[in-house]
């Protein structure tokens, strides 16, 4: 024992000795191959394993070793090449998150964006919506307005100058009528008003149209075909052709044969008997009417060359027609300037508008009320008062976006306005909100969402589900003022008393997304501003599901992780896979819709990742 002890001794004094020759390079070595990952790990950062020369530090994926060989430093992946993200990349602790442009989705390599199809969601548009990449863009029918960005009303065009109408104007939904008083009638272009005919014109119109039977009779006759028609009954006379087969329908004037069936001529053609087919009303004529033999004469058939191409469908096609600040007594050239005093904004008019009230214009030839020289210049948001000569403020559902004028818009639709002398349609809202939601699924939205909703508004909701049913909800974003110290506010609870159950209350814009079960089995929902500031608002979705799932829905969105992530956000933002998990969670038969690939392609694997987990938890009692 002594032995050893003195040999040990004998090997210290040696290595002593050594170090007072070499003290750096061997002191570092000596002390190197002390260490050990027993004691405070090695001075690792991370992972240590001990070799035959002493420690070996490591670090994880995402971070890098330093020169110490000991200190692991995070990789910032977003300074090279953005770390392979489309848009925007950010740096994490050991990792990087891809995030894209608002409009866009991140695809399932966590990496790649893809614009958002907007289109293919419901309710996106009222009407017609086209796709633009990033965003997207809603427009109406004819007849109809945009207002809220996304919805369509009806305009009525009597708001504006009376729609043209020389009398009375009748609007209609997505169009409007113009209507003459007694003993006149609607002239062609369907604004002006004429005198009914009297004895003398009742004479030249019988001509004409014994004139236009004589040509008819000339046609049948080259086709042996004649339309007889008798104390109010039609018969057709015809020598039976050998080409025709006994089974072929014989066709009246103005048809042709489509295999076995008679098509009439469509509007702007003719039937021509010698090529049996349907021939386009050459420059000069126009046919309004289907199944005619010949096109009626333009106004103005000395200049035919005046009407852009042939087939026109009606007399306002002729070409030839007055301009605006024009008129004449068909509406055709030649034409007068409108005189001092009157105006005209339309082409092919029979009249011209008087200014009112005295006023004149400084020329004749007027197109506009603005030319009338009016005492006040009214702003925006008035009309000028041709009586008073005074602007009146455009009333409440109405406004006027130009100056100058004399009369004020409606909003379309059944929109109105927060307060008078409104400037823009913008300012139009619908205020229809509240009512008995679906007991299934369905949405809580703020009334004219995605336009600002309107002042003074209150909306109640309920949601009854059926039976051992709870309620999930989710708010992707929720836009209120900050400024008018919570006078607009959203409050769901069990029932309209303030002291019962309150599952969520707010009064400020939040954009993140969040979502929380009921706090009771039903729902009465209240949304209430007030008559200062108004925002965006809100669109919530909610579904009603199994009540046997509470512990698993209750731990999917209590967890944090489903927030952490900005990928994880867009998913409760996304119409699409919102509508999808939805779908499930009222109806589980309907999982079997979407195949394995479907949900690899729509969700990240890391959201698939946090939904198996704890899906595979909530099962495993049951295995």
């Amino acid at each position: 024992m002594e032995v050893i002890q003195l040999e040990k001794i004998k090997y210290h004094m040696l290595l002593l000795n050594s170090l007072l020759v070499f003290p750096s390079a061997n002191a570092r070595f000596y002390f190197l191959s002390l260490e050990t990952c027993a004691v405070n790990n090695g001075g690792c950062d991370r992972t240590c394993k001990d070799t035959s020369t002493g420690v070996h530090c490591s670090c994880p994926l995402g971070f890098t070793l330093q020169f110490d060989g000991k200190t692991c430093k995070d990789i910032d992946e977003c300074q090279a090449s953005n770390g392979g993200c489309d848009h925007f990349c950010r740096n994490t602790i050991g990792s990087f998150d891809c995030s894209c442009k608002k409009g866009y989705k991140l695809l399932t390599d966590e990496k790649s964006c893809q614009d958002i199809d907007e289109c293919t969601f419901e309710r996106t548009c009222d009407h017609i919506c086209i796709n633009h990449p990033g965003t997207f863009e809603c427009t109406c029918n004819k007849g109809y307005t945009l207002y809220g960005f996304t919805h369509c009303g009806d305009v009525n065009e009597c708001s504006i100058n009376n729609g043209g109408c020389q009398h009375t104007c009748v609007n209609t939904l997505g169009d409007y009528e113009c209507h003459c008083d007694a003993g006149h009638k609607l002239h062609w272009n369907k604004k002006d008003c004429v005198e009914t005919c009297n004895l003398s014109c009742a004479r030249k119109r019988t001509e004409k149209r014994l004139r236009k039977a004589i040509r008819t009779l000339r046609k049948v006759i080259n086709k042996e075909q004649f339309h007889i028609r008798l104390s109010g009954v039609n018969h057709d006379v015809a020598r039976k052709s050998v080409r025709v087969l006994e089974t072929q329908e014989i066709c009246g004037l103005g048809q042709r044969h489509v295999g076995n069936k008679c098509v009439s001529c469509s509007v702007g053609t003719y039937y021509d008997g010698e090529q049996e087919s349907c021939i386009l009303c050459p420059n000069g004529t126009y046919q309004d009417n289907e199944g005619q033999i010949t096109c009626e004469p333009c106004p103005n058939p000395q200049n035919p060359g005046n009407q852009k191409t042939a087939g026109a469908h009606s007399i306002s096609e002729c070409g030839g027609q007055c301009s605006p600040g024009e008129y004449s007594v068909d509406g055709f050239k030649p034409c007068l300037a409108c005189p001092l005093g009157t105006y005209q904004p339309e082409p092919g008019r029979t009249s011209c508008f008087t200014c009112g009230g005295g006023l004149m214009t400084k020329l004749t030839g007027a197109t506009v009320f603005q030319n009338c020289e009016t005492k006040v210049q009214c702003s925006p948001g008035h009309f000028y008062n041709t009586t008073t000569h005074r602007c009146i403020r455009c009333s409440v559902g109405t406004y006027q976006p130009e100056f100058g004028q004399n009369y004020c818009i409606s909003c379309p639709g059944n929109t109105t306005t927060d307060y008078d002398g409104s400037t823009n349609v913008t300012h139009c809202k619908d205020r229809h909100c509240g009512g008995e939601l679906g007991e299934f699924t369905g949405y809580i939205e703020s009334p004219n969402y995605p336009g600002n909703y309107p002042a003074n508004t209150e909306c109640t909701w309920s949601i009854n589900p059926p039976p051992k049913r709870r309620i999930l909800i989710v708010v992707p974003e929720i836009f209120l003022p900050i400024e008018d110290e919570c006078g607009d506010y959203l409050v769901m609870r069990k029932s309209s008393s303030s002291n019962s159950v309150t599952t969520y209350e707010t009064c400020q814009t939040y954009e993140r997304p969040i979502a929380f079960t009921s706090r009771s089995k039903k729902l009465w929902v209240q949304f209430k501003s007030n008559e200062g500031n108004s925002a965006k608002g809100f669109q919530v979705p909610y579904v009603t599901y199994d009540e046997d799932y509470q512990e698993l829905i209750e731990d999917i969105v209590r967890d944090g992780r489903l927030y952490a992530s900005e990928n994880h956000q867009e998913i409760l933002k996304d119409k699409k896979l919102i509508k999808a998990l939805f779908d499930v969670l009222a109806h589980p038969q309907n999982y079997f819709k979407y195949t394995a690939q479907e949900s690899r392609e729509m969700f990240p694997r890391s959201f698939i990742r946090l939904l198996r987990s704890k899906v595979s938890r909530f099962l495993r009692p049951y295995k």
